[in-house]
């Protein structure tokens, strides 16, 4: 069993990579919800994978034309070493320009990466919440955007999603990363929750709405000039890209884009 107290790198790359047991993985959730050191990390896990996806999938999945098989068959081993010496050159050439680009580029993926992983975390802890799912009913609309505005740090008006089929259930005040952060909730008429989680935008970076995903749930997040944001509901891919389109309207007044 893994001891969260003493838990190191390897663990989190098994539990990005769906390799630890399910006792293990609990224990690696507990961690997540309770430690931001390791929920960052994980995000920097989870961002690397997905860019060297991006970057190299392409590639692997390419048909190796057949004159090029027939000639590697057609080689004896001992004649193969320099061609693997080679090859075992160029993925490690691969693998160093990978680690410096991400070296380069830590600081701005990171903090995107992470927004995602503490909105999705805050979703599991409080969306399953049966007699205390909010701090604050919706009775107290005025009262919790104003409220939540000012802990914030940055006015927030709270999105009218009634047309999209949800209804407000009310919001909280989280403590993420050293600072406040807000969640408001809504619910469907057949009970199925989804959140908005918002903090201060301290790095003053503007993006585009990216996707996350995490077993069946999802977000779409993004920051504006004030704020960083992030949906996250239990819903197919397609159905988040209209409802997180939505609100995004909603907030930033205009219709947003998607970004890869």
């Amino acid at each position: 069993m893994i001891m969260l107290e003493t838990i190191e790198n390897w663990a989190l790359h098994a539990f990005a990579d769906g390799e630890l047991d399910v006792e293990d993985s609990k224990a690696i959730e507990r961690l997540l919800a309770e430690n931001a050191e390791a929920r960052k990390a994980l995000a920097t896990i989870n961002y690397q994978k997905a860019e060297l996806h991006k970057a190299y999938d392409d590639v692997l999945n390419e048909v190796v034309p057949a004159h090029l098989m027939a000639a590697a068959q057609a080689r004896s081993p001992r004649r193969m070493v320099p061609y693997l010496a080679m090859a075992a050159s160029v993925a490690f050439l691969l693998i160093g320009g990978a680690l410096g680009w991400f070296a380069a580029h830590t600081g701005n993926a990171v903090q995107i990466a992470d927004l995602a992983s503490r909105a999705l975390v805050a979703h599991e802890t409080y969306s399953v919440e049966v007699r205390h799912p909010v701090e604050v009913a919706a009775s107290e609309q005025d009262h919790l955007q104003a409220w939540l505005s000012k802990r914030v740090g940055s006015e927030f008006k709270i999105p009218d999603l009634q047309k999209d089929g949800y209804t407000l259930l009310g919001g909280r005040l989280l403590a993420e990363n050293d600072a406040p952060a807000g969640q408001l909730m809504y619910e469907t008429a057949d009970k199925q929750r989804m959140t908005i989680y918002f903090s201060a935008n301290e790095a003053g970076n503007v993006t585009g709405m990216k996707l996350e995903q995490k077993d069946k749930l999802i977000t779409c997040y993004w920051r504006d000039a004030k704020l960083a944001l992030a949906v996250t509901a239990d819903m197919p891919r397609e159905a988040m890209v209209v409802l997180g389109s939505s609100i995004f309207a909603q907030i930033e007044g205009r219709h947003g884009t998607y970004e890869r």
